[in-house]
């Protein structure tokens, strides 16, 4: 209570707070909100990062049935995070000869465009190299080159089988 010379004791009126609303509904700044994060997501594209899977070379019973032909083959396989525009790739089959690794098939230069299920993966199903069936040799695979992506990059992919595989057919044999 205070006291006023005029109207004599008065109570003090203390004004409420302004609560300050927003113009929008919460709901709305959420979405908008959300909606800032994703495109700050999207303009940063992720860095490229690309893998090459080289399989153990293998004598393929599926040219012998539908060529009629003998043949060890190499499947590859290049996987990245962002789309691929194609693929280029050297490879080569090794083989072990007198306890030392030596080159037992070279393929030419291939290209390869991505699939059509997604535009990451590119897969090399068709090289072969032709061989004579009754030994068996170890094989392993080999492979390098380049990836170049849909954003105009070129991304260098390198690998190998690892371990030596046998298969009953060698390669240059006559």
């Amino acid at each position: 209570m205070v006291w006023n010379k005029y109207f004599g004791v008065m109570p003090i009126t203390i004004p409420k707070p302004i609560l300050l609303m927003p113009k929008f509904p919460s709901f709305a700044v959420v979405i908008l909100l959300a909606a800032q994060f994703l495109l700050l997501q999207i303009g940063d594209s992720p860095e490229p990062k690309c893998t090459l899977k080289v399989e153990r070379p293998h004598y393929s019973t599926s040219l012998k049935e539908t060529k009629g032909i003998d043949a060890v083959k190499l499947n590859l396989t290049t996987e990245c995070n962002v789309p691929q525009k194609y693929t280029e790739l050297n490879s080569s089959i090794q083989k072990i000869e007198r306890n030392r690794q030596v080159t037992a098939y070279t393929f030419v230069l291939a290209r390869r465009k991505p699939s059509e299920k997604s535009s990451n993966i590119a897969e090399f199903r068709d090289l072969f190299a032709l061989c004579k069936p009754g030994k068996s040799v170890s094989y392993s695979g080999l492979a390098k080159g380049y990836v170049y992506l849909e954003n105009g990059d070129k991304y260098p992919v390198e690998g190998d089988s690892g371990k030596f595989a046998a298969a009953e057919c060698a390669i240059g044999a006559q």
